[in-house]
């Protein structure tokens, strides 16, 4: 084998295995199937929609990897959000998230979505759904 052709085979396995390590340690990497593509560190994780303190009430927490904004639209139409919780215990940005959605109606299906960083968040796009008596 030829000097020059076996520093060519070194020189790509040096670049193969340098690519490999950073993609190895590379942080926000969903998995292989994603194609490194990196996650979203708004993106709501461990959603919890619960009955509020007070009667009439339901509480929404969420989770973010970084320190977003976030907030809930909502409304009895799923097409209308036309009303908006925000964040008033974490604050204006955080990883921890809760909404407390107040004068609420026993029987009524809500529909809402969590807002997080200008980008809403939903079922595949769609708002999610609540009825505070099945709560």
């Amino acid at each position: 084998m030829s000097k020059k052709l076996f520093g060519v085979i070194i020189g790509l396995t040096v670049i193969v295995v340098s690519i490999s390590v950073v993609l190895f340690l590379k942080k926000n990497v969903v998995s292989f199937d994603d194609f490194f593509v990196p996650q979203n560190s708004c993106t709501p994780y461990n959603l919890f929609v619960t009955k509020g303190d007070d009667d009439f009430s339901v509480k929404i927490v969420w989770e973010t990897e970084g320190k977003c904004l976030g907030f809930v639209q909502y409304g009895v139409n799923r097409n209308s959000l036309d009303k908006v919780g925000i964040d008033t215990v974490y604050g204006y940005r955080n990883q921890r998230h809760e909404v407390v959605l107040e004068k609420l109606l026993t029987k009524e299906r809500y529909y809402f979505l969590i807002n997080s960083d200008n980008v809403g968040f939903g079922n595949n796009g769609r708002a999610l759904e609540f009825i505070l008596e099945n709560l």
